[in-house]
């Protein structure tokens, strides 16, 4: 999945519910009194009506008699629930018992040992975001999806809601004849009656709840077949399916795709395990999700018109490659339980990194790999924090365990354990480890265990987990000693975190590079001596940006390295850039030098290094910036950047610059943001805002996909609510996903109490779909400027605004709130998500890295904002410190 529930089921007495038994409701795990071996669910379907309905029958294996059995369920009304056994039909009593979903069938007598099946039958409603199955209105027709993981097939059906129970399901869907359905399997009959056509599925392979999928409504399908190749030896059928009017934006997703396809294909050695491929589209999704066989995206992810920018098609490769590779990774072998979802995320995401960067070396996929690694090391470098590997108890922290750390520092380890083995080593190890354990479930300590036997090294498991089983971020010293150098571990702590009283160590894998050359070396001690190395120019203590780690080095070397950025590879330039921040952040280094880096990487060759430090420097204007140097910033980013743009030119035309390489069109689309609305060239801002103009009065070759996001919010910054009300009434007229999208993070970044206010409103009417409401929110809650007046509304319109969110990333909303940078903010943070933590499902620990981010600003603030005032003004004080 690329990113918890709403909990406010009413739990109401009914003639089915039975009164509450002394025992004690499995806030976790179910116990094993009670094992699932398959399922067959019947589903009545028409997303036009506000509820759907559904006849469910589980096999499963009575270990110990009983006269109750738990499972889950969540929001069904049930008309009729029993038990058959021994040939006999026992009546039973359906009760949800936790607002989780945990619910409770009881019998009069108890249930002997054996084999039996539950039966049940029920209805219920629709979901808004994506969650259960969930719907939406588009073109005047509602549509339906699924989102399962992690805790939502409860909703749509009752059952055995764990990834441990790994079992095939029968599903067959009866819906209005008009309309088509899919599923995760083939279709394998069709038979209409009355208006209405039931649709039969192949029984899938074993499955955990989780991936379970379907989709309703008369959607536009798009197919092909993927040809055989090496590994595997027969075509495999492939369709795009998306809602009516956007098959012509299936092209790239149905020439492309395949290529991914095979590239992991050939990387396993197995073929891909399932009977066909579907990629369906929702517009509510927010994100994607690995359902085998029907794997769900987001609109903008896979439907791209024939002039994408080159950020539509990174996300494109790097979430396709992501989505498929779990196939394999989650799929094929899926964890046992929750504590090891981070294998599949975090494999996932460094496979689809690999994988995507194969499939376009030039879009600059490798770079953005290190510079997620920098968003997780922010992350972890909280006090209150999680492990990779995290034990899970209760279902209130299962949605935690989807963030930055499962995804972002899980990757960058498994990248960095990949070159400390050998990537030939590693990738023996992953094939052992699927054909292993291929259609059943695994742990972590069985992953360990394969890749350690394939690649021989027994350092390797030992060394792994001390990055997943521990949290923090490894902070290498590098010093001179005698003639060679010297190498100390600690833990990385910026300004405003406390240590606390865990003692770290880590098995750092430290490749340091100069000149072309490379040394690696396992720091496994605090301390260790190594060689000086050869050659001239300055030390990266980070060859490659491959290891997880930050690094700090004396004043001379910071110098050295600071002059050395320009000509530094890509990665190894932001390794650079993040640890010189990183320092600046700990209290250890002056604001100067940051300057001075930033102005060093501005020309850097490379899109992401160039603008590095300009992204950390945006974040500062933004959050702890005094209002009267903010015109000293935007001359900064001004004298920075403004060359850099205006060598490349800006033409905001469509087909403007015909020919030029993808690394260049993604350098200016990525500059354009920087100089229009940080350094606010005047300018630039008057060309976009015009094509803007044009482009909404219907001269579509006006304005070009890369810059529509940035001239859309010029347009609504300088032209106040009459500005927005026009961008808002294009937006809801239009079925172009992309433009929906950034016309949406627009009018989030409109300026002025009134506009704000005008925005805030238009946002909650039904113009706009639960994702694109939720963005504009967040980029309100983002903008200093309108972010007291969000906080507001957002707690006066709490529950509407979070039922906007898809159902796996609810507690996301705690990080609307993340950009506060005075202690009086967290008070009210406090107050606004606290009493709400239950309806978001969880969040106890974004709460309180929210917090800590706050004040981890404020101490900056508090220590270094002379520092950076004077540095900005062109003062000389602020002393250096190391």
């Amino acid at each position: 999945m690329i990113m918890n529930h709403l909990r406010r089921l009413a739990l109401a007495a009914s003639a089915l519910a039975a009164p509450a038994l002394a025992q004690d409701v499995p806030l976790g795990r179910l116990p094993d009194t009670v094992k699932p071996t398959a399922y067959r669910i019947d589903l009545k379907v028409d997303p036009e009506q506000a509820e759907y309905s559904g006849h469910v029958e589980i096999d499963a294996e009575v270990t110990t008699a009983t006269r109750s059995i738990f499972l889950h369920g969540l929001g069904l009304k049930m008309a009729r629930a029993d038990v058959v056994a021994g040939g006999k039909t026992l009546p039973a009593r359906y009760a949800e018992v936790d607002a989780s979903g945990v619910a409770r069938l009881d019998l009069d007598g108890p249930l002997a040992a054996g084999k039996v099946t539950l039966r049940f039958d029920y209805s219920t409603g629709f979901r808004d975001g994506a969650e259960g199955l969930f719907r939406a209105k588009v073109g005047g027709q509602q549509y339906a999806w699924t989102q399962m993981e992690p805790l939502d097939a409860r909703r749509m059906f009752p059952g055995f809601d764990e990834p441990g129970f790994k079992l095939p399901f029968t599903i067959s869907l009866t819906v209005p004849e008009r309309l088509k359905a899919f599923a995760n399997t083939p279709e394998v009959a069709a038979e209409t009656r009355a208006g209405w056509t039931t649709h039969r599925f192949a029984p899938s392979k074993p499955l955990p709840t989780y991936l379970v999928a379907v989709g309703v409504g008369d959607f536009d399908v798009r197919e092909t077949s993927i040809p055989a190749n090496e590994v595997r030896k027969t075509p495999l059928a492939f369709r795009v399916i998306a809602t009516k009017g956007q098959a012509s934006r299936m092209d790239t997703t149905l020439t492309e795709a395949p290529k991914i396809v095979t590239i992991l294909e050939n990387y396993f050695g197995i073929p891909y395990p399932y009977e066909k491929l579907d990629f369906i589209a929702s517009p509510v999704m927010g994100g994607a999700m690995e359902n085998a066989g029907l794997i769900v995206y987001q609109d903008t992810l896979i439907l791209l018109d024939k002039a994408a920018p080159p950020s539509q098609l990174r996300s494109f490769g790097t979430v396709v490659a992501h989505e498929v590779a779990h196939q394999w990774f989650g799929d094929l072998v899926t964890p046992s339980w929750w504590t090891d979802i981070w294998l599949n995320e975090s494999f996932a995401e460094w496979m689809g990194n690999k994988a995507a960067n194969r499939w376009r070396p030039d879009l600059g996929i490798a770079a953005g790999e290190v510079a997620d690694a920098f968003y997780a090391m922010d992350t972890d470098s909280l006090g209150r924090g999680r492990p990779i590997r995290q034990p899970i108890t209760r279902n209130d922290q299962v949605i935690s365990a989807f963030d930055s750390i499962t995804y972002l520092k899980g990757a960058q380890t498994v990248s960095m354990f990949e070159k400390f083995v050998g990537a030939e080593a590693f990738r023996k190890g992953v094939q052992l480890h699927l054909n292993r354990y291929a259609y059943r479930n695994a742990t972590a300590e069985d992953f360990f265990a394969s890749v350690g036997e394939a690649s021989g090294n027994a350092a390797l498991v030992p060394a792994l987990r001390s990055f997943t089983d521990q949290t923090g971020v490894p902070l290498v010293t590098v010093g001179s000693q005698g003639s060679g150098l010297s190498l100390s571990q600690s833990r990385y702590l910026p300004l405003g975190v406390a240590a606390d009283r865990l003692a770290r160590r880590w098995q750092v894998p430290v490749c340091l590079a100069r000149s072309g050359s490379t040394a690696c070396h396992l720091l496994a001690d605090e301390q260790m001596a190594v060689p000086a190395l050869a050659g001239a120019g300055p030390i990266v203590p980070n060859a490659d940006g491959a290891g997880y780690y930050r690094f700090t080095l004396d004043p001379a070397g910071w110098d050295a390295l600071i002059a050395g950025l320009a000509a530094l590879p890509e990665r190894e330039a932001m390794v650079a850039a993040d640890s010189i921040w990183a320092d600046f952040a700990a209290g250890r280094l002056d604001f100067a030098r940051v300057a001075r880096a930033a102005e060093a990487l501005a020309g850097h060759s490379g899109r992401l290094p160039a603008l590095q430090l300009a992204v950390k420097l945006a974040d500062l204007a933004n959050s702890l910036l005094e209002q009267g140097d903010q015109a000293a910033y935007r001359a900064l980013m001004g004298r920075l950047f403004t060359p850099r743009l205006a060598a490349l030119g800006l033409d905001p035309a469509v087909g403007a610059q015909p020919g030029e390489t993808a690394a260049t069109t993604s350098l200016r689309e990525s500059l354009v943001p920087i100089v229009a609305l940080e350094a606010r060239d005047a300018d630039v801002r008057a060309r976009l805002k015009a094509a803007a103009s044009q482009y909404l009065a219907g001269n579509s070759g006006a304005l070009a996909a890369n810059f529509r996001r940035t001239a859309l919010s010029v347009f609504v910054q300088d032209g106040g609510m009459a500005a927005a009300d026009q961008l808002y009434a294009a937006l809801k007229a239009s079925d172009d996903p992309l433009f929906r999208s950034q016309a949406a993070t627009a009018l989030g970044r409109v300026e002025g109490d009134a506009s704000v206010a005008h925005v805030q409103r238009l946002a909650m009417q039904d113009g706009l779909l639960s994702l694109e409401r939720t963005t504009v929110l967040g980029n309100l809650a983002a903008n200093r400027a309108s972010r007291d007046a969000t906080t507001a509304f957002v707690s006066a319109n709490f529950t509407r605004v979070v039922e906007s969110f898809p159902g796996f990333a609810r507690t996301g909303i705690i990080g609307f709130f993340s950009g506060y940078c005075s202690p009086d903010a967290v008070t009210r943070v406090e107050a606004l998500i606290r009493p709400n933590l239950a309806t978001l499902g969880g969040g106890d620990l974004e709460l309180a890295q929210t917090r800590e981010r706050i004040g981890q600003c404020a101490a900056l603030k508090a220590a270094r904002g002379a520092d950076i005032s004077a540095a900005l003004n062109g003062a000389k004080g602020g002393a250096q410190h190391h």
